[in-house]
């Protein structure tokens, strides 16, 4: 038998099914279905690529719950899950996996009543909805997304550990990149270090991969590596995020290469200066547009809200590709007033961009403390110039 590599202990697991159940009853669920791959692994400590085939979580309100599964993913349930036996329900690629599904929640005594689904996963398909809504006869299916992220929004003192050791990761990572980052190299020079580094250091498959952007290609959000040689005289935004047993530290730096022209040190200079005034105006009871308001606010006054345009931050934690950040979860934006709390975790990237010319962009990924906020990364927050 595969020995288990469990990241948590079960009392904390059983600490966040509590709060899961306990929102459950709120809402009058007799039986939650999961399917998110993040909330998935916070139940339970499931991991693997394998996400993109079915898999569903049933979480009754009395009893215990029960993973429904590809075949070939038992073993990675049976390593890094809590489950077995009778928890871990496998059918075949020949199997229909909503029926498995329905026969699993029918064992658990389900004779009617709101099943809660969660209609905001992307990985539960219009298909697979339409069928398990056809199969639960006499159910009441009703949306119930958000119930586990709204558990995962505060970190306990395990899982900040590890968001820890991902910027710490994070930082070497970017350091041998920056090194790369010279005249006659290609972006793909750069993303190989980073790889390697993040790698050697101890980081899993990641969540997204990192972003290599020279040159006009800086101007253009989310803009990878490729083949493109870097040139003197132009500004090359760099960003990565580490992961360590599924949790993630994220950080974007820019180097300039040559003296910067005027413009590029001003942006620089707002895009700093934005990212610090979020940083001081992170701590407990204010709430999320008010963080977005004292970065966005600098960047305002200098006349660059054109070239911005977006939110300040993210909660950063659980993920699995496509994404490394809990942005669908809390975003420091306009308008959202809830209340940051300590233990909250969010990944701040300012960044200028004109589409086709240049961009600068600086991060921190910051903890929220009792007092305040603690950024967990320490790479020197300044436009790194090579001449």
């Amino acid at each position: 038998m595969s020995q288990k590599e469990i990241g948590f202990s079960m009392e904390e697991f059983q600490e966040r099914i509590a709060k899961v159940k306990a929102s459950m009853e709120e809402q009058g669920l007799s039986m939650l279905l999961v399917n998110t791959p993040e909330n998935v692994f916070y139940l339970t400590g499931h991991k693997s690529p394998g996400y993109y085939m079915y898999m569903c979580l049933v979480v009754p309100m009395e009893g215990e719950m029960t993973l429904v599964l590809r075949r070939g993913e038992v073993g990675n349930a049976t390593v890094y899950s809590w489950l077995s036996g009778d928890g871990l329900v496998a059918y075949d690629d020949t199997d229909d996996p909503l029926q498995k599904t329905v026969d699993v929640i029918l064992e658990k005594g389900f004779r009617g009543g709101k099943v809660g689904v969660e209609f905001t996963s992307w990985f539960l398909t219009t298909k697979n909805f339409l069928s398990l809504q056809e199969k639960l006869e006499g159910a009441s299916v009703v949306d119930a997304s958000g119930t586990v992220e709204a558990a995962r929004m505060i970190k306990s003192a395990k899982e900040i550990e590890y968001i820890e050791d991902c910027c710490r990761i994070a930082d070497a990572a970017m350091a041998k990149g920056m090194e790369k980052v010279r005249p006659g190299k290609k972006e793909k020079e750069v993303a190989a270090a980073f790889f390697s580094e993040m790698c050697l250091q101890g980081s899993e498959y990641y969540g997204t991969e990192p972003y290599v952007a020279s040159g006009p290609r800086a101007g253009a959000m989310h803009s990878s590596w490729g083949e493109r040689v870097i040139q003197n005289n132009e500004t090359v935004l760099l960003e990565l995020a580490a992961t360590v047993n599924r949790y993630n530290g994220a950080l974007m730096r820019t180097v300039c290469l040559g003296k910067p022209s005027e413009r590029m040190a001003e942006w620089s200079k707002v895009c700093i200066e934005a990212l610090n005034a979020a940083i001081d105006a992170i701590k407990p009871g204010v709430t999320s547009e008010f963080v977005d308001a004292a970065c966005c606010g600098v960047i305002e006054r200098a006349g660059l809200y054109e070239n911005y345009r977006k939110r300040t931050g993210y909660s950063l934690g659980i993920a699995f590709a496509p994404d490394w950040g809990e942005g669908h979860i809390m975003s420091l934006q306009k308008g959202d007033q809830r209340i940051l709390k300590p233990g909250m975790v969010f990944h701040m990237p300012p960044a200028l961009r004109e589409l086709g010319k240049y961009g600068v962009g600086f991060s921190e990924t910051v903890l929220v403390t009792e007092t305040g906020c603690r950024p967990l990364g320490n790479t020197k927050r300044e436009l790194l110039i090579v001449e």
